[in-house]
């Protein structure tokens, strides 16, 4: 199970390439003037893996996050000869204790001879802090905000994703 940790923190690494900055006392994001332009936008982005990253938007300012991704029983140091749900457990304990976060779920389940695995971040009820020590932000420039979608878009894309905004 170790080596499922290390991978899903590898791919995590993924999901937080956007940039973040200002924690306040309490280590979230500060309060954001009304900006002008709240017109909701999603924008999903896919990899040549099928892996997916669905990112939810109020003008330029990403509020959530949904990543799905598969991996291999072996990826995840998974035994065949285990039975199904001996298997689930195993997926579900260990997303729960990597990713025991307020605003964040993740879990596993298994389709034919592989793990889909679901990952949402809500980073509007999130601790920004807490995510940059999980692995899942970038803490980033100290002049933003927000969680800028142009900028992931463009971090997305340049690290191999297909990305679509409507």
């Amino acid at each position: 199970m170790k080596k499922l940790g290390m991978i899903l923190v590898s791919v995590a690494l993924l999901s937080g390439c956007a940039r973040l900055s200002d924690f306040n006392t309490d280590n979230s994001r500060t309060q954001k003037e009304q900006k002008e332009d709240q017109t909701p936008a999603t924008m999903t982005c896919t990899s040549d893996k099928n892996d997916t990253l669905t990112f939810e938007a109020k003008g330029d300012e990403i509020q959530n996050m949904t990543q799905v991704f598969t991996m291999s029983f072996a990826d995840l140091g998974i035994r065949e000869d285990l039975d199904a749900q001996s298997i689930q457990d195993k997926i579900n304990q260990s997303l729960q204790s990597l990713y025991d976060l307020k605003g964040v779920e993740a879990t596993g389940k298994m389709v034919e001879d592989h793990v889909e695995i679901t990952l949402r971040v809500n980073y509007e009820i999130a601790n920004d802090k807490e995510l940059v020590e999980a692995g899942l932000l970038q803490e980033g420039e100290r002049d933003s905000e927000h969680i800028s979608l142009e900028q992931t878009r463009k971090s997305q894309e340049a690290s191999g994703y297909t990305c679509t905004v409507e």
